[in-house]
């Protein structure tokens, strides 16, 4: 394995009471926790946009080797269900622009209801890698997207697919698609 590094993380960096001990020092809860932690997943991008500056000062906030997953927002992947979203592709781009080099692995999340259509997530995957050529994992949750013929695109695009708990099928316990990254979340069951 070598030439690989290991990322370890939660979604979100906050600190349970209960925990605190375990994330020591001063600073804002951001800073305790990549004292101890290697990334963070942002989820509040699915739900809301947030100012560049603010993507600015979290990496501000973290070491050199810090790296931050960004969930794709909610408009693109579930109203839009990735067809028409260029605009709000690039808006999103633009935000985590202000990670710099701590931005990490873009997040997928596709609603259990959207089922692979090979055309529609061709032609998203293609919109995307003109713009971005970072590190992209996708997590679908229709059954419909562990096939061959879904890994096959995720590959052509270099695009993992995160493996999951729970499980949607019995293939999404492992990652798949491209090779070149492996994400796992954890969410548990139930």
């Amino acid at each position: 394995m070598r030439g690989r590094r290991v990322y370890i993380g939660t979604a979100g960096w906050s600190i349970p009471r209960v925990s605190a001990h375990r994330c020591p020092g001063d600073g804002t809860h951001l800073q305790r926790y990549a004292r101890v932690f290697s990334c963070a997943e942002i989820n509040s991008s699915f739900s809301r946009p947030h100012a560049a500056a603010t993507y600015a000062t979290w990496a501000a906030s973290t070491s050199a080797g810090f790296q931050f997953a960004v969930k794709l927002p909610r408009l693109i992947t579930h109203e839009s269900q990735l067809l028409r979203s260029r605009a709000a592709f690039e808006r999103f781009l633009g935000e985590t622009h202000g990670l710099g080099s701590r931005r990490g692995p873009v997040l997928v999340q596709l609603p259990p209801s959207l089922a692979f259509e090979p055309r529609t997530a061709a032609r998203f995957l293609v919109m995307v890698r003109e713009r971005y050529t970072g590190l992209m994992v996708c997590e679908p949750r229709h059954p419909s997207w562990f096939s061959p013929r879904a890994d096959a695109l995720l590959c052509r695009h270099a695009v993992g697919r995160v493996a999951a708990d729970p499980p949607v099928t019995e293939h999404s316990r492992t990652p798949g698609g491209w090779n070149g990254v492996a994400y796992f979340r954890l969410h548990g069951a139930p």
